[in-house]
């Protein structure tokens, strides 16, 4: 029974002098770097088609489409992190080339929040589009409408001045 004792006592004793984990400072020094971690998102929105392939090729859901007022390529992907298992599909999903549009940026990352559900919003890359290329968008739609409807301008009355040629024609034989 002393034996059972005095090796409890010298457990006690090398866990006394044993630095606990909890204590070690993870904003200096963290605990464990995966050798997989590709990385924290990049979301370019200049050359982001908004084709949707990285949401649907996310197998856990990580992705949510964010509108924007265009009315081509409207849509542009934000990424939820706390549930992103940064495998990298939505990179390999993205057609645009040379540069893919959403990618991982490689490195490390800290993901440490203060604990609280408002401190979840640091887990989402966001994409913020600048209004000055919102309005050059807009803008660029705007032109083509115009060019369009000038076009259509254009042939109709193309159209009716054929019209009035073969009417004319007509009444003159």
């Amino acid at each position: 029974m002393i034996v059972e004792i005095a090796k409890k006592v010298i457990r006690v004793a090398k866990l006394l002098n044993e630095k606990p984990q909890a204590t070690i400072d993870v904003r200096k020094e963290p605990v464990y770097k995966s050798k997989n971690f590709r990385g924290k998102h990049v979301v370019n929105y200049e050359t982001c088609i908004g084709c949707d392939g990285c949401n649907k090729a996310c197998p856990v859901d990580a992705i949510q489409m964010k509108k924007l007022p265009f009315k081509k390529n409207n849509i542009i992907p934000e990424v939820n992190l706390s549930v992103c298992i940064f495998c990298g599909l939505c990179e390999d999903a993205c057609p645009t080339k040379p540069e893919k549009s959403i990618k991982l940026s490689g490195g490390e990352h800290s993901m440490l929040t203060g604990g609280t559900h408002k401190d979840m919003a640091d887990f989402w890359v966001r994409v913020d589009v600048p209004q000055e290329f919102i309005d050059r968008k807009l803008e660029e739609e705007a032109e083509k409408e115009r060019q369009k409807i000038a076009k259509a301008e254009a042939r109709a009355k193309a159209k009716l001045e054929a019209e009035q040629k073969a009417k004319e024609e007509a009444e003159s034989k």
